[in-house]
């Protein structure tokens, strides 16, 4: 009987006390025990009624942490899991930007061709995009880099310019953050290539970077296991299901696949040098006090310190641990933000179905990866 309690304890306890302890490196080099993280992080996102998060966190290009909070319904009282998947809302922007440069170095586009070349009828003929014949002379210096750079001077969304998409800038003049710029690069790169973005993004970046969880458009197999959306006073949205590929926001994901796509940027693979140096280098200097909002048209200088710019499809910013690169995602309910810090191989990626993520995310970046330099008061989180 003794000897096989002693075998019991050799196969059972052994290779427990054997295994390490999960650390997570912050920026500053400080280690915080893995255990301690998921106590600390659950204690937030239950005093905070976050509904339901998803964290990866990066070190030195690896992921080394991954876990999930909360709830995906929060109704039935079923558990959100690192496979549930997430509506990536804006999150979808920077995969939009590395497509078009596979595309460019494809030799199919070009950042500084206009646009207007790459279309098969004057823009006034497009029902959608009809409001910039209005100023055709400015639309046609119109070129995907300005897209990308968000300095084509198309408003951020056209619901808020009484359904028109008028230019509220000269193109090239200054940033201004804009979902309907990134939505007509991709409606020109689907005429002009004469594929859906859904499968161009399926064999660009989704199948060589093993993102099984991620789609440009609604998969039946989601229906398995995704997450409804909560708003602050914990009603429910419900899930976003895009049927039709939008290059500025349809894609679902989950945290551990965006990750993924995040650690390929940062180790810059599947572009050449010259192109990783077009995305990370600053196409414009962004002077707003505000990203989004009324304050979006107040000129400061409140972020020159860290130099915030736009490069293509990512927003650029310097910190003591070296540029840095990020994107937020923002949809009716569901809240998200991406950073990474490519010098120490760090980033953290966050994925929420509630409205109540935003306001907690400085005290979920400095948890998870000590995070105090990312531009959230220009982004609205700390308002």
């Amino acid at each position: 009987m003794k000897k096989l309690l002693m075998l019991t304890f050799c196969i059972w306890i052994l290779p427990l006390l054997a295994q390490k302890t999960i650390q997570v490196r912050h920026l500053n080099g400080k280690m915080i025990d893995a255990v301690i993280l998921e106590q600390r992080l659950a204690r937030l996102v239950d005093s905070a009624k976050i509904a339901g998060l998803q964290v990866v966190i990066v070190n030195r290009n690896k992921i080394v942490y991954s876990s999930s909070f909360g709830y995906k319904d929060v109704e039935d009282k079923q558990k959100l899991n690192d496979s549930t998947v997430m509506y990536a809302a804006s999150l979808t922007k920077p995969v939009t930007a590395y497509i078009f440069m596979r595309l460019v170095e494809k030799g199919i586009f070009s950042l500084d061709q206009p646009v207007y070349k790459y279309l098969k009828k004057p823009i006034g003929e497009y029902p959608k995009w009809k409001d910039l014949a209005d100023n055709s002379a400015a639309f046609n210096r119109i070129t995907p880099r300005m897209l990308l750079s968000h300095s084509s001077g198309l408003p951020v969304l056209r619901q808020l310019y009484g359904n028109k998409v008028n230019l509220v800038a000269k193109p090239g003049e200054k940033f201004y953050y804009s979902n309907e710029g990134i939505n007509l690069l991709g409606s020109m790169i689907e005429e002009y290539a004469g594929r859906k973005l859904e499968d161009i993004a399926m064999e660009e970046v989704f199948e060589p970077l093993h993102m099984r969880h991620t789609s440009m458009i609604w998969q039946n197999r989601f229906e398995d296991n995704f997450s409804n959306a909560y708003f602050k006073d914990g009603k429910k949205y419900g899930s976003e299901r895009r049927e039709n590929s939008r290059a500025a926001g349809s894609m679902s994901t989950t945290a551990n696949d965006y990750a993924n796509f995040m650690i390929n940027l940062m180790q810059k693979k599947g572009l050449s040098g010259s192109s990783y140096r077009q995305m990370f280098m600053s196409q414009i200097m962004v002077k707003s006090r505000r990203g989004f909002g009324p304050l979006k048209d107040s000129i400061t200088n409140e972020n020159d310190g860290i130099q915030l710019a736009w490069g293509l499809g990512l927003g650029l910013f310097k910190s003591p641990f070296g540029s840095a690169f990020f994107h937020t995602g923002h949809g009716e309910a569901n809240q998200n933000y991406a950073v990474a810090y490519p010098k120490a191989g760090t980033a953290v990626i966050i994925l929420s179905n509630s409205e109540n993520f935003e306001k907690n995310n400085a005290q979920i970046l400095k948890l998870c990866i000590g995070d105090a330099y990312s531009p959230l008061r220009w982004l609205g989180h700390l308002d």
